[in-house]
C-alpha cells in the first residue's frame, strides 16, 4: 500500500495561528506606516504649492497668492485640509477677486482626519514678485495621535520641513 503524503489537520492549525499572530503584530504597524505617509504626501503637496507660488511670483514679476479653499475655485476655504489654490493677484489686494485674477494651481482636500494649521492664523499668504511671502508663518500637517510634520515658511519666502518632537494633540 502507498504511503500517503499531505498536512494533518494539527500541521494545518499551527500554521494559520502562526500567520493570525504575525498579522496581528504586523497590521498596527503597517497602519502607522501609512498614516505617517499620507502626512508626509500632503506636507510634500503644500511646502511644493509654496515653492511653485513662489517661483511663479518671481518669474512673471507679479503678486501670486495661496489660499485655504473648500471648493477649489474662490479663497472660501475655514481650514487649509479642505483644499487650497493658487493665483495670480493682478490687482494687487492679496485677494482672489475672480476675473481677471487666475488660479494657476489647485489641491483638493486632504485624506480624512488630516488637519493643517497655520500659526500664526491665515487663510491666505502672498508672494511678492521678488520672491519674499507677506509674513513668516508655521503649518502644521496632522492626525491626532500620530508624528505631524511642520513647514515653516520664513519671511523671505522659503519653507523648510521638519519632524516635531511630538505627537499630534
Amino acid at each position: 500500500m502507498p504511503k500517503a503524503s499531505g498536512f494533518t489537520v494539527i500541521e494545518l492549525m499551527f500554521v494559520v495561528a502562526l500567520i493570525a499572530v504575525l498579522l496581528g503584530i504586523g497590521a498596527p504597524a503597517l497602519t502607522t506606516m501609512v498614516m505617517n505617509n499620507r502626512i508626509s504626501t500632503a506636507a510634500g503637496d503644500l511646502m511644493a504649492d509654496f515653492t511653485f507660488a513662489r517661483a511663479t511670483a518671481i518669474s512673471r514679476s507679479q503678486r501670486v497668492g495661496i489660499c485655504a479653499s473648500s471648493d477649489q475655485a474662490t479663497c472660501s476655504g475655514a481650514s487649509w485640509g479642505q483644499g487650497w489654490i493658487v493665483y495670480m493677484d493682478i490687482n494687487n489686494n492679496g485677494n482672489f477677486d475672480g476675473a481677471p485674477e487666475t488660479i494657476v494651481r489647485v489641491h483638493d482636500g486632504l485624506a480624512a482626519g488630516l488637519t493643517v494649521t497655520p500659526s500664526p492664523n491665515a487663510l491666505g499668504i502672498v508672494f511678492r514678485p521678488s520672491g519674499p511671502a507677506d509674513a513668516a508663518r508655521t503649518f502644521l500637517v496632522c492626525k491626532q495621535g500620530f508624528r505631524g510634520r511642520s513647514i515653516a515658511l520664513n519671511a523671505t519666502g522659503r519653507a523648510i520641513s521638519t519632524t516635531p518632537s511630538s505627537n499630534c494633540t
